[in-house]
């Protein structure tokens, strides 16, 4: 059977609409064991799979490079892959600092339910998928 990607979601997401939603979406492009974070793991991601650590940024306003080195630092020491989903802008420092420190980044829209990259290894995973 055949993912199919999520469904929008017309009326937007909430906080932790938004990470069940990518949830789904890393689920839909390959890690099929993404789960939501759950006690001590809150404190360092928000979803989890065998080969990745993500963070899911909601909020209004963009992304920045502090957002990115953490991420890089959290996926560091655990030694899986780092992704940040955001909903918003992304500086441009940021996606710099990302595609220095192998972090991809992507850009999620409930309402629209697209999802697309926002760097350079956010969009070569958008087109391949996440592999193991």
């Amino acid at each position: 059977m055949e993912r199919q990607p999520p469904e929008p979601k017309p009326r937007g997401a909430s906080d932790n609409e938004a990470i069940e939603l990518c949830r789904e979406w890393m689920i839909y492009l390959g890690a099929a064991d993404t789960v939501v974070a759950a006690g001590a793991a809150v404190q360092a991601c928000e979803l989890y799979s065998a080969g990745y650590l993500a963070w899911v940024d909601n909020q209004r306003g963009n992304l920045d490079m502090a957002q990115v080195t953490r991420a890089a630092s959290v996926s560091a020491a655990d030694g899986r892959r780092g992704l940040i989903f955001v909903r918003h802008g992304v500086l441009p420092q940021a996606v710099d600092r990302a595609d220095e420190l192998g972090i991809a980044i992507f850009r999620f829209d409930p309402h629209g339910g697209t999802l697309d990259g926002g760097n350079l290894l956010g969009r070569e995973l958008c087109a391949t998928g996440l592999a193991r």
